[in-house]
């Protein structure tokens, strides 16, 4: 029973292993046939002699992005094809120009391999060209998505400034509404003192008034009563001076 349960795993991780080297190799199909020819032989000569693509375009004075991506698609130039066998002498011009005889000068012309026999799963390169079409439109997509999305967040970071500016002017407002609440009940209460002061003074002034209407009244009484007094006075006089005459000796 373990025995079976073993082979049928090893069977299943046999089949994965063929169908990964599969992708594998149909993927480098696809991405070598789009590589100009020249370029190929460029690479497998960096291969030969192991060094990477940068130090090879740094010693032969080219630029990288020849040598990566989309670059490696596009033809070479003239110019950099001389620049590149005046700086490698030993590499063959007729075997970088045609792909004929050997790579290097000097050395025999390599008997041609056979072709690498293709893995199972018949229509995988249609399958994989599928797939990477289906990888181009969903990387738009993704771009497309990207680019709302940063938009939306351009829009929603101005939002939150916008929103920010409203809050500091309503905190502005705010702190000057209570300034101008002070103001007034400091002047509010500057009134009230006002007012207190007022009432002190009619108070005082009533009192005045009234303390000198007293004195005028008591002046008045006095006034009348050493009037009252007088005629009496003068009266009790001329009746003891008649009297006086009435008593006087008629000789003197």
């Amino acid at each position: 029973m373990f025995v079976l349960i073993y082979l049928i795993f090893s069977a299943r991780s046999q089949q994965e292993h063929a169908a990964k080297e599969s992708v594998k190799f149909y993927t480098r199909k696809i991405e070598m046939d789009k590589i100009s020819p020249i370029k190929k032989r460029i690479l497998q000569y960096i291969d030969s002699v192991r060094i990477s693509r940068i130090d090879f375009c740094e010693k032969v004075g080219i630029s990288y992005a020849n040598m990566k991506g989309k670059g490696l698609e596009s033809e070479i130039g003239g110019t950099q094809i001389v620049k590149i066998l005046s700086q490698l002498p030993d590499l063959s011009p007729e075997w970088l120009l045609t792909g004929k005889g050997a790579m290097l000068r000097g050395q025999s012309a390599p008997e041609v391999a056979p072709p690498p026999s293709e893995p199972a799963f018949p229509g995988f390169i249609e399958k994989i060209q599928e797939l990477s079409v289906k990888v181009g439109r969903l990387e738009a997509e993704n771009e497309h998505l990207r680019a709302a999305i940063e938009a939306k967040q351009k829009e929603i970071e101005e939002g939150t400034r916008e929103i920010d500016n409203k809050e500091r002017e309503i905190e502005a407002q705010q702190k000057e509404i209570e300034a101008q609440q002070k103001e007034i009940e400091a002047q509010q209460k500057e009134i009230e003192a006002k007012q207190r002061e007022i009432e002190r003074l009619q108070i005082e002034n009533r009192l005045s008034h009234s303390d000198t209407m007293k004195k005028r009244g008591d002046e008045m009484a006095g006034s009348d009563s050493a009037q009252a007094v007088s005629p009496s006075i003068t009266q009790t006089s001329s009746g003891l001076l008649k009297s006086r005459l009435q008593n006087t000796p008629s000789h003197l």
